[in-house]
């Protein structure tokens, strides 16, 4: 290896380092809060196109304000016209928490959560075991950098 790549390499795990904790802080923040009623509750089929043809039903509640991504569990149980209390993260604007003004149990949509936390955190924990292990893992290490700039280009949208 030629002296650029040593200079580029602690740059570019710098880089990711510093994309996975902006992530994962805009995640653990609590972001400013909504109550807004809720207008309709919208479940949607999912097609896979294989050979079983299996789908499943994603479901997006829409407020006044904002639309986002529900669980089942929770739009089985809310209904027009009910208030909800939800969080939106201060810097990619996504909501992270959301609950029934009634209700005392509190969601987070499971794609938000691997995106925000669990992708951010194994990028973390790779990256300190390449600092040990080197060469070794750099195709986990690329695999986990492109995963993560897909993470970054999601959250952006």
């Amino acid at each position: 290896m030629n002296k650029s790549t040593f200079k580029l390499r602690p740059f570019l795990y710098s880089l990711f380092i510093m994309i996975a904790l902006v992530i994962i802080t805009d995640f653990a923040l609590p972001g400013k809060a909504f109550t807004d009623q809720v207008i309709k509750v919208q479940a949607e089929r999912q097609q896979y196109y294989n050979a079983a043809q299996n789908y499943h039903y994603s479901y997006t509640l829409t407020t006044g304000q904002h639309d986002f991504s529900v669980s089942e569990e929770f739009a089985e149980t809310v209904n027009e016209g009910d208030t909800v209390n939800y969080r939106l993260s201060r810097i990619f604007k996504e909501v992270n928490r959301y609950q029934l003004s009634a209700a005392e149990n509190i969601h987070t949509d499971s794609l938000r959560r691997y995106s925000g936390l669990i992708l951010p955190l194994l990028m973390l924990l790779v990256m300190g075991l390449a600092f040990r292990h080197g060469k070794r893992m750099s195709v986990l290490i690329f695999v986990l950098q492109a995963l993560t700039l897909g993470d970054l280009v999601f959250l952006m949208m």
